[in-house]
């Protein structure tokens, strides 16, 4: 038996036409996934000052320029005074106009003293963390690969800077849910574990998960963005815009109870690819094989983290609950007519529907075939 998991042209919504120049150069340069491109993950960014981030220096990701600030100061013993009562702003566009509060906001993005005295640290660029070429740990190494093997089709790439350029409608967040669909199932293709399991249990996986990839991606890709959720297709869903009141509920939601904590925990690039796999292998999801269910929490297992990590997998409760809401709001959309219901959405987030309605007049996405 074999999961023909394929999108069609109708439900992969990505054309090459409706690309980016930046998106055109990851897709070039993600086809292999081993890729060494710089431009893997573009929204890692500087914990100080929000500046394009090259690594973890001393203890908390940054830019290279508050690396060598904070360097500098240790070595040298610097002492600094603010003249604005230690509350300046601080930004790319600013860092350098209050050494006092930089160096306090380096301290309490975790940068350590001891780790310039004695340059114990270990400084890993990042593109090295991300393209898989530290051999620390060989699953997730495969996570990094599947994740960057998907970078191709995304049709927006999300930076610090990113404005709303316009409000989402019911078509964009629709539109924008089938894309992240179609990206989670191309994505699950790539983890080795994924491709052992049998097809049942793949099914299975994949609509388990569904609904809080939706809200994950939405929550990580707005983590710069305090009152909105930027969405695949360059459009913005703002919590309290009157447009799509359900949506909207929704995205409060993920952006107070998701977003914020992520912003605050100052999750990366590496951890949320982690916690993707935590939340995709899960043993409990309905539907698994008997045969597979070993395999499935073997998986989730192997995903190694450092103590920190046990903070991030408190977001889990919040985005399942959310996930549900998710869910609930798109079974309404299809009854009343609200929005236009994608195939490859209706069969993973909505599967009980798709079987009392379908007369095999189409053929599956997730369809198992000989």
């Amino acid at each position: 038996m074999k999961l023909d998991l394929k999108p069609t042209p109708e439900i992969l919504k990505i054309k090459k036409e409706e690309m980016t120049p930046t998106d055109k150069e990851e897709g070039a340069t993600s086809s292999s996934p081993t890729s060494q491109s710089p431009q893997s993950f573009e929204n890692v960014f500087c914990a100080i000052c929000g500046d394009k981030a090259t690594g973890k220096h001393y203890g908390a990701l940054s830019c290279d320029g508050c690396k060598g600030f904070f360097r500098r100061t240790i070595r040298k013993r610097h002492s600094y005074i603010c003249r604005f009562g230690e509350k300046c702003q601080m930004d790319k566009a600013k860092r350098n106009s209050c050494r006092k509060c930089r160096f306090d906001v380096c301290l309490r993005k975790g940068m350590r003293r001891d780790a310039v005295q004695t340059e114990r640290d270990r400084i890993r660029p990042l593109n090295a963390m991300l393209n898989g070429t530290s051999g620390d740990d060989p699953f997730l190494d495969t996570l990094i690969r599947a994740e960057q093997s998907t970078r191709g089709l995304r049709t927006t790439v999300i930076t610090k800077t990113a404005e709303a350029r316009k409000q989402a409608t019911t078509v964009d967040v629709t539109d924008s849910m089938n894309q992240q669909l179609t990206l989670m199932v191309e994505w699950a293709k790539v983890l080795d574990g994924f491709q052992r399991v049998d097809s049942a249990t793949q099914v299975a996986l994949l609509r388990n998960f569904s609904a809080q990839h939706l809200v994950m991606c939405a929550a990580f890709r707005s983590i710069h963005l305090s009152d909105a959720v930027w969405l695949t297709n360059e459009t913005c869903l703002h919590k309290d815009s009157p447009k799509i009141p359900d949506m909207n509920r929704v995205a409060a939601r993920i952006i107070d109870q998701v977003t914020t904590p992520m912003r605050q925990l100052h999750i990366n690039e590496i951890e949320y690819i982690a916690l993707k796999a935590i939340a995709f292998f899960d043993p409990l999801a309905k539907g698994i094989s008997s045969e597979s269910y070993s395999d499935v929490e073997d998986m989730r297992q192997k995903v190694n983290m450092p103590l920190r990590f046990a903070n991030l997998l408190l977001l889990l409760p919040p985005m399942l609950a959310i996930s549900r809401d998710l869910v609930e709001d798109v079974q309404l959309a299809k009854l009343f007519g609200l929005a236009s219901i994608d195939h490859l959405m209706l069969e993973l987030m909505l599967p009980n529907e798709k079987n009392a309605n379908d007369n095999n007049t189409t053929q599956s996405p997730l369809t198992c075939q000989k």
